[in-house]
C-alpha cells in the first residue's frame, strides 16, 4: 500500500507536466481563437458593424450640411433673414420713389390744367356761349341773364399755390 501511495503521489506531482504536455495551451488557445473568429463571422456582427459605421458617417455628413445651411440662414450679414430685410428695404425705397414721382406728375398735371387747359376750355365755352347768347335771347330779361353769366365766367380763376417743379427722373433702386 505504501508503494501504491508513493506511486500515486509521484504521479500527482508529475500531473501538471503531463497535463501541460497533453493539453498544449498554445494549441488550445489557437483553436479557441479560430473557433471564436468563425462564430463571430457567422453571427453577422462584422456586417452589422460596417453598416452602422456607414450610417454614422452619413449622419455626420448630413449633420455637417445642416449646420452649414443653418449658419447660412442665420448669418447676420448674408443670411436669408438679412436678404429678406434688404429686399423689403429696397422695395420700400422703390415704392417711395414711385410715389414721389406720381406726386410730382400730378402737380405738373394740375399746373398744366390750370395754366393751359382750363383757360382753353373756358374760352371755348365762352365763345360758344357768346354765339348762343347773341343768337337766342330776345327779351331784356334774357339778355341780362346772359350778360351776367358771361361776366361771371370772365372772372379770373384763382391760381394754385406755386410749387417747385421737380424734373422727372427714372430712378431705379435695387
Amino acid at each position: 500500500m505504501a508503494a501504491y501511495t508513493s506511486r500515486l503521489e509521484s504521479r500527482i506531482a508529475q500531473l501538471p507536466k503531463e497535463l501541460e504536455t497533453g493539453l498544449d495551451p498554445p494549441r488550445i488557445a489557437k483553436l479557441l481563437g479560430e473557433s471564436l473568429r468563425q462564430c463571430f463571422q457567422q453571427s453577422g456582427l462584422p456586417d452589422t458593424a460596417k453598416a452602422l459605421d456607414q450610417s454614422c458617417s452619413e449622419m455626420n455628413s448630413v449633420q455637417e450640411q445642416l449646420v452649414n445651411v443653418l449658419r447660412e440662414v442665420a448669418h447676420p450679414d448674408i443670411g436669408v433673414i438679412e436678404r429678406v430685410r434688404s429686399a423689403n428695404d429696397s422695395l420700400l425705397r422703390s415704392m417711395t420713389t414711385r410715389a414721389q414721382q406720381m406726386d410730382d406728375f400730378f402737380v405738373r398735371l394740375e399746373k398744366q390744367v390750370w395754366a393751359i387747359w382750363l383757360p382753353v376750355v373756358a374760352s371755348a365755352a365762352l365763345a360758344l356761349d357768346s354765339r348762343w347768347v347773341r343768337g337766342l335771347p330776345t327779351s331784356d330779361k334774357d339778355r341780362r341773364k346772359a350778360s351776367s353769366a358771361a361776366q361771371s365766367q370772365q372772372m379770373p380763376m384763382p391760381e394754385a399755390p406755386a410749387q417747385p417743379v421737380v424734373p422727372y427722373r427714372n430712378a431705379k433702386h435695387h
